[in-house]
């Protein structure tokens, strides 16, 4: 069996979002200010249920559409209700201080455990052509180009 333990916790305020680092895991902050994006693996904690685990299909939540969204498996959603429930969120790293990380946006609560960091990569992130999705999310598909300037870059280990 293997365990998975947090290496921070999503903190939420008035000024904003940032990711508390634990101080045992501040050596890989190192040089993260190079990165401009950073995709954020956290525990969908307030929905580890025995019932949200065992869910294979699920109507997938869905603003401003102009389309119903129909049944889907689990698979084909970011619904939370998933058999290991992991979230994902890509954001734009606005500062980084000592153990946080201050970020644009994350749709996790207050308190949610991160489980990984990995940064954002557009050779093998980004797609440009051939993106399929349901008439329900297809008003989500917009081309975005990453900010790279190094006028957005934190400094941490300077």
């Amino acid at each position: 069996m293997f365990q998975i333990k947090p290496i921070g916790y999503i903190r939420k305020s008035e000024e904003g979002s940032f990711i508390q680092i634990l101080p045992e895991h501040k050596i890989g902050l190192y040089r993260l200010e190079t990165v401009s994006h950073i995709f954020i693996l956290w525990w969908i904690h307030e929905n580890d249920t025995k019932e949200a685990r065992q869910s294979r299909v699920t109507i997938p939540r869905v603003r401003n559409s102009e389309v119903d969204p129909e049944q889907m498996g689990t698979f084909a959603t970011r619904s939370p209700r998933r058999p290991n429930p992991i979230g994902m969120t890509l954001a734009r790293i606005t500062d980084i201080i000592d153990c946080h990380i201050y970020i644009d946006f994350i749709d996790a609560f207050e308190g949610t455990p991160v489980i990984d960091l990995k940064p954002y990569l557009p050779n093998g992130d980004r797609i440009d052509e051939g993106i399929r999705l349901p008439p329900w999310f297809s008003h989500l598909h917009t081309s975005r180009s990453p900010d790279l300037s190094k006028d957005n870059q934190p400094k941490l280990w300077e």
